[in-house]
């Protein structure tokens, strides 16, 4: 089984999403592991990446489980957040996870992010998307339920190696009757 890599980037009118390239980890690491930044997300802080955590993060361009993606700027190619999909075994459900750098927040990037990838997840057959949130993550939740997406079930999610826990909405949205 091949690296699971999208078959063209996604552009949109300010953002290009793009599969992950292993120059990226610096940016992303900074991000996700960014105690402001990474907050509402399963990452660690900095201090708490061990070994196996690394390893992972050193193989995400490789992986056969979902798919690692970068959201750029069109015109500058700048990182400005990553994006990340995994399907089910036939590839009608979708978990989508996304982060916005904390420098580009409140200016739409997210949303122009979740319209393409829905149109992409659309465009391969997929019949229902998902996604976890944090309850407490605001903006986040307000996002998803912008694009109709409608509280599935609650959860509670921990951040790695850390004493943080969250309660969480696991949202979901059919893109097929």
């Amino acid at each position: 089984m091949r690296a699971m890599r999208i078959d063209r980037a996604l552009i949109g009118q300010r953002i290009i999403i793009r599969n992950y390239e292993k120059p990226d980890l610096t940016f992303l690491t900074g991000m996700w592991l960014d105690e402001e930044n990474g907050k509402y997300l399963s990452d660690p802080v900095a201090e708490y990446v061990d070994e196996v955590y690394q390893s992972a993060l050193d193989t995400l361009g490789e992986s056969k489980l979902g798919y690692y993606l970068v959201i750029a700027l069109v015109d500058t190619m700048e990182p400005i957040g990553s994006f990340c999909f995994f399907p089910d075994e036939n590839k009608r459900v979708y978990d989508i996870g996304y982060c916005i750098h904390k420098t580009y927040w409140k200016r739409g990037f997210g949303s122009e992010a979740i319209a393409l990838v829905l149109d992409w997840l659309t465009e391969q057959g997929a019949e229902k998307v998902t996604a976890e949130v944090a309850v407490d993550n605001v903006a986040s939740n307000a996002l998803l339920r912008k694009f109709g997406f409608a509280v599935e079930k609650k959860a509670a999610f921990k951040k790695y190696h850390m004493d943080v826990r969250f309660d969480s909405n696991i949202y979901s949205k059919m893109l097929r009757p």
